[in-house]
């Protein structure tokens, strides 16, 4: 079975496009790169990758249209997403208030993240975002992605994976640099509260959209 190279092309440019931007599991990945160690990071990228080619897939066995047709399913699904988004938020938040005036090299170190944790926590992110298979529902229909063949359909599913696995390693990395995490440290409970509130905004964002055309 030939790939659609013509389809393919046209998807890969407008995904190179799509991938930075910011999102929910870009910022799970910003934090755990300022916060903890490689194991950590790539333990949430796998997960994170797991996740998104799991929607990427359900999107070519027409999941997207099956929970068009069941509004209360679909609703659901957005509400435990945002519901975790929320969760994870308001924790992020109650830590960086706990331990204000408390800023500095050394503190509010608290228990280490384990590689297990961390890839439920990068799986449990990527599936949150319930939009994101809608939205490539749009796409891969946009670009001829459902039109096409099986085999250019897994090929699409592999560049996903790839561009973001790519931007996301990068962005790690990019952040693990001395003077970042340094920087994070020094002013922790603050970032804390900043990244518990961006995660709040996702979760707001996630259900308003859904939420407002409910009947």
């Amino acid at each position: 079975m030939s790939l659609d190279y013509q389809v393919l092309w046209a998807f890969t440019l407008l995904w190179l496009a799509i991938v930075p931007t910011p999102g929910a599991n870009s910022l799970l990945i910003v934090h755990l790169a300022l916060t903890s160690g490689w194991r950590e990071v790539a333990s949430a990228l796998a997960g994170n990758l797991i996740g998104i080619a799991g929607y990427a897939l359900a999107t070519l066995l027409g999941l997207a249209l099956l929970l068009g047709a069941a509004p209360s399913v679909r609703i659901l699904i957005y509400v435990l997403g945002g519901l975790y988004l929320l969760w994870v938020g308001v924790r992020l938040m109650q830590g960086g208030l706990k331990h204000r005036g408390k800023a500095g090299p050394g503190t509010m170190t608290g228990p280490p993240a384990s590689a297990v944790g961390s890839f439920v926590q990068g799986l449990l992110t990527s599936l949150s975002n319930v939009q994101a298979l809608f939205f490539l529902a749009s796409i891969f229909a946009g670009v001829g992605i459902l039109r096409a063949n099986l085999a250019t359909g897994l090929a699409a599913v592999a560049i996903i994976i790839l561009g973001n696995g790519c931007y996301l390693g990068l962005l790690a990395w990019v952040v693990q640099k001395p003077a970042a995490r340094g920087f994070y440290s020094r002013y922790r409970p603050a970032m804390e509260v900043a990244f518990g509130t961006l995660f709040v905004l996702f979760a707001a964002r996630l259900l308003l959209r859904e939420l407002a055309g409910w009947p």
